[in-house]
Formats: C-alpha cells, structure tokens, sequence
C-alpha cells in the first residue's frame, strides 16, 4: 500500500496514528515547486494549501489512495496567494460541503476574487491562466474566516492558528502541536528539502517587514520541532533555518532599498539586476539537482517589486 500512495505522488512526513502526507502538485509540470499537505483524520481529509487550479488534477490523482477529493472535508489555507489557495473556488464546486478556513482579509477575497485577480494580473499579465488556471468565487457559506488563536478540532485532530503577517496581511500559520510541526506557508521562506538555501519570498502587494521580523521572533519563541514550508517540505533544522531566515530577509531589503538611490536607472533595470545577482548567489550554494526548483519558484525579481513598494510607502 505504500508503494502504491508513493506512486501516485504521496510521501509519508508525520507517521502517526492519524498519518500527515505531503503532496506535490507538479507545478508547471516541475517537481518540488508547490507541495499540499495531506492530514488524515477520523472524520475526513484536511488539505493545508491546496494550490492553483492548474495543479488541481494532479493533486486529485494523489489523493487517489486515501479516498480521493470526496474524501476532503476541510481544506486550510495559510493565504489566499495563488500558488496555495488559487483552486479554492473550484474545489467548493466540486465539494459543496467542504469547508474553507482563512484569514478574515482572505475570507472576503475568496468570496469576490475580483480584486485577487487584478492584483495578480498586474504581476503575472498574459501568463495568468497558464500559470494559476480559473480563480472562481467560494460561496460564503462554505468559508470559516479564522480569528487569531483559534483552536480548530477536526476529529481527533488539533490545529491551532496563529495570525503571521509579513509576507501578507492575511498570513495564518497552523500548529500542529501534538505533532510538532507547524504548517508555514510562506512565513519561514522558500527553501527546498534536502538544500539549504533560503529565499524570503516577497512579492507585492502588502509585504512589511517590521510584521515579518516579528513573525519570525514568535516562530522562534514557540520553537516547534519541524517547520512544513509550502516551497518547498519539510525542515527539521528550525532554529537555524530561522535565523538565517532573518538573515536573508535584512539582506534583500537592504539589497532592494539600496537600488532605489538609483535615480538613472527603472524599475525594470533594478529588479533585473537584484535577480540576476540573487541567482548566481543561489546557483553558486545550491547543487544542480536543486537549482530547477530555485529557479522556477524563487523568482527575485517579483520579490524586488514587492520590497521596493514596501520601502516607498516609508519614505512618502
């Protein structure tokens, strides 16, 4: 049997009575982009971001040997970004009991994604429905919009959300306590199993960096054993990755504020080269097998645009 789930894309992470597995959904046809954590429960399946409709038939083949879709009955999301939550809409059609669990900001966006929409077809432009495939709207009645601290008890399972901005306004963690292990999103970074090179995934609109040093020092405080990251699996090296984390995120806001003293050059200029030297730095401490997912999912260049609106709101 578990030959058989591994064939079908699930990996066992948290073997416990209830078992935890990660599922990755082969974004742009690429392994170790975008991975949807898969808990069991006595009552049904939760998925923790789920991802973009694009993946959303990968994601309901993985989920083959557990039951399949008809099995989910609660899906989680850390935030309503694309690349965790895009195929919510779509995954209430298919499953009109299933419930959605958010931020009170998320829950209105996924609601009316109109705004949602604009403000990635800003960034993302002709390649929106290759990339996140159709954004549909989550009838109210199927969204639980989350207060800070909240307690989610599906079945024998516990979740405990913390309210995390920083990377966005609407950002949720979830411990899972009984576990060890808390469900990240993009709060802790992009960082691919098995490597050890960090990206502070930064894109516009709403990044503040005073929130995510804070949201870093209560991941730090809390210290769980394991940190499951969204881009891209587990890590077990908590106290570590945190730190350099922060590291990271100095070094990139300094980075981006610094680039904007340069008064001759554009946006487009500046970001270009802020990528260009965060790719080789990546390319020189990443192996060859690694540097694919890097190179697909890191993207600086987003990352300087959401950093540099952050610095520009300060210095108005």
């Amino acid at each position: 049997m578990f030959e058989k789930r591994q064939r079908f894309g699930l990996v066992k992470f948290l073997d416990l009575k209830l078992p935890t597995w990660q599922a990755d959904v082969r974004f742009r046809g690429r392994s170790r982009l975008i991975v949807c954590a898969v808990l069991e429960t006595d009552t049904g399946l939760i998925l923790v971001d789920p991802g973009p409709t694009s993946t959303l038939k990968t994601l309901e083949r993985a989920l083959t040997p557990l039951g399949g879709l008809q099995a989910v009955n609660d899906v989680v999301l850390t935030h309503i970004h694309l690349d965790h939550a895009g195929c919510v809409g779509q995954l209430a059609t298919n499953l009109p009991e299933v419930s959605i669990h958010v931020h009170p900001i998320g829950a209105r966006h996924l609601i009316n994604p109109e705004r949602l929409i604009r403000s990635a077809t800003r960034i993302y432009k002709e390649r929106m429905e290759t990339l996140w495939g159709a954004i549909l709207p989550v009838p109210a009645s199927q969204v639980r919009a989350i207060a800070d601290g909240t307690l989610l008890q599906i079945g024998r399972r516990a979740l405990r959300a913390c309210y995390t901005p920083g990377h966005a306004s609407h950002h949720i963690v979830w411990f899972d306590d009984a576990a060890g292990v808390v469900f990240a999103g993009d709060a802790a970074g992009m960082r691919i199993e098995g490597a050890d090179h960090i990206i502070p995934v930064a894109p516009p609109p709403d990044i503040d960096l005073v929130a995510w040093e804070e949201t870093l020092s209560m991941l730090e405080t809390e210290n769980p054993k394991q940190l499951f990251l969204t881009h891209f699996g587990l890590i077990r090296d908590v106290k570590e990755h945190l730190h350099r984390m922060r590291e990271r995120l100095r070094a990139w806001s300094d980075a981006v504020r610094h680039s904007l003293d340069a008064d001759h050059e554009s946006d487009v200029a500046r970001a270009a080269v802020f990528h260009e030297s965060e790719m080789t730095l990546m390319k020189a401490s990443v192996g060859i097998a690694d540097q694919e997912p890097y190179g697909y999912m890191g993207q600086p260049r987003e990352s300087w645009y959401g950093l540099a609106r952050y610095w520009r709101k300060q210095l108005i």
